[in-house]
């Protein structure tokens, strides 16, 4: 598959969210999540139908396709890899990691970011999270040892 605009991305892995519950997505709940207009919604609906990731009638519900639900759940789960680093390590606040995150998802190779996720691993495993209270000591700028 043709790699994705991180733009394509975006809408994959909203749609990818919001059809996890029933099955499908409404472009409107998409325009809503994303805070673009509907005509934009369908725009790329209608590039990510072409590349074989959504399935979509007009006024219909949109679908994943099987390609489409493995590559938005690997574009969700480098989302949540991400913001959770940024917060669970990095101790930034929610919000911040939240849009932290929906840039740096887009940016990161897979090399990086299964390192990445490893760290996060390393870090969490330690006794009591003392490597990780001495981590995030030094990451907010203070002394390390």
């Amino acid at each position: 598959m043709k790699e994705l605009s991180p733009s394509l991305e975006d809408y994959l892995e909203a749609v990818y969210t919001l059809s996890r519950p029933e099955g499908f997505a409404r472009a409107s709940r998409v325009s809503a999540l994303l805070k673009v207009s509907k005509p934009s919604v369908s725009a790329a609906m209608r590039t990510l139908g072409a590349r074989g990731l959504v399935d979509q009638q007009r006024y219909a519900c949109i679908r994943l396709t099987p390609a489409g639900l493995k590559a938005g759940a690997e574009i969700a789960g480098r989302h949540s890899l991400l913001k959770d680093f940024f917060t669970a390590i990095l101790g930034l606040e929610e919000k911040k990691a939240e849009q932290d995150a929906c840039r740096a998802e887009h940016a990161l190779s897979r090399e990086a970011l299964l390192r990445l996720g490893r760290l996060s691993l390393f870090l969490k495993a330690r006794p009591r999270g003392a490597l990780l209270a001495a981590a995030r000591t030094c990451v907010r700028g203070r002394t390390c040892k």
